[in-house]
């Protein structure tokens, strides 16, 4: 596995020393905070690995396992069985190769996850009785941007600002509908640096006066569109808003998104933003428009069902010919899982062989270790902790 997804010399020069040592920034998740204040230690790999992962639980219907073994009254040895099953059908899925990556990172499992090799593989995961926080750790994670809806309890954020855990875990607001200055002071003083908004267009009168403030504040406002959320009644009634059936919608407007961030800049009024667009048809219009406000907008990395080899690929060769590489933050989880976190290293695989292909190919130079730290760590660093 050393070389995973690193095809090249160069590749391979460039993740082992560059990228490979750098800590982590995820800057867009969606884990439980509870869980890290307590420093939780799971009952078992199921609560710990697959009980608030969609991604899995998709995998998992699309395989044709009944509801029961993924979100119903099974046994969780019964559902991480039934995952095992469903893991050699992931193949060329990016879960086979996070599915892999999870188990050696975290419990140094070099075996694949099947029905051949469930009963051992649940012994020895459920044998090291990790916590929470030692897992964040263990991946070498610096800070954790949260997300918390307005009436969130913010104990558990307050107990990890006063306890002695190295990982910085800050609340971010999400879906905003309102402007509650009072409610933004208590996410300040907790460090809140970001905002989110799942938007379905822009035109929302709440969603500029949200920005206003976010500018004034100083906050990052993040902006994820192009989701098709109203699938399956049916799965929503059984799993809930983050079941894992929502699918990419429709391109984006983009007139209406220009109208807004030019609305808002004319004020002087326009936040730093992240934009995430599903849609892969939007990627050339994202990235042409981090032009055309310097310095306040961001191309948001691969994201949910873009988030894999192929996604990654497209994604870095469209920043890369129509904006700038070189500023790109780069990965995020939004997961719900704390052993996603292994997904940062696969994109700083995806990405160091991607500049070795070019590189080998005579269209880089060789002296690219400085993007790799610049797209891997720095620039977030940089754009959203100081």
């Amino acid at each position: 596995m050393k070389e995973f997804l690193l095809k090249t010399k160069t590749a391979q020069r460039l993740y082992h020393e560059h990228a490979e040592g750098l800590p982590i920034i995820d800057f867009h998740n969606h884990l439980n905070a509870s869980d890290l204040a307590d420093d939780r230690q799971f009952d078992n790999i199921t609560q710990l690995w697959l009980a608030t992962d969609p991604y899995k639980h998709r995998a998992m219907r699309i395989a044709g396992v009944p509801e029961r073994l993924i979100t119903g009254d099974a046994s969780d040895r019964e559902k991480f069985d039934a995952w095992a099953a469903t893991v050699p059908k992931t193949v060329g899925n990016p879960l086979f190769h996070w599915t892999a990556l999870e188990l050696k990172r975290y419990f140094d499992i070099g075996e694949f996850l099947s029905p051949a090799t469930a009963g051992w593989i649940w012994d020895a995961c459920n044998s090291r009785h990790y916590t929470a926080r030692q897992l964040i750790a263990k991946a070498n994670v610096e800070c954790l941007c949260t997300s918390n809806v307005l009436a969130d309890d913010l104990d558990a954020h307050a107990r990890l600002a006063q306890s002695a855990f190295a990982t910085r875990v800050l609340p971010t607001v999400r879906d905003a509908d309102r402007v509650d200055a009072a409610r933004f002071d208590e996410f300040e003083t907790l460090d809140c640096r970001l905002a989110d908004h799942a938007v379905n267009g822009f035109d929302s009168e709440t969603l500029r006066a949200c920005a206003r403030e976010y500018a004034r504040r100083g906050w990052i406002m993040q902006l994820h569109f192009g989701v098709e959320r109203e699938t399956s009644t049916r799965l929503r009634n059984l799993a809930g808003t983050a079941g894992g059936y929502a699918t990419i919608g429709n391109s984006c407007d983009i007139p209406r998104l220009c109208r807004f961030l030019d609305g808002l800049d004319k004020e002087d009024c326009l936040p730093k933003t992240i934009l995430y667009p599903m849609n892969p048809a939007d990627y050339a219009s994202i990235a042409t428009i981090t032009g055309s406000f310097p310095d306040k907008i961001q191309f948001g990395p691969a994201w949910w069902y873009n988030d894999h080899a192929l996604g990654i690929r497209q994604h870095l060769d469209t920043l890369a010919h129509y904006g700038l590489l070189s500023t790109f933050i780069g990965m995020t989880t939004d997961s719900r899982s704390l052993l996603s976190m292994v997904r940062h290293e696969y994109f700083r695989r995806v990405l160091c062989d991607w500049l070795g292909d070019k590189v080998e190919a005579g269209e880089l130079p060789s002296d690219l270790g400085w993007l790799v730290r610049a797209v891997a760590y720095e620039n977030a660093r940089q754009w959203i902790l100081i």
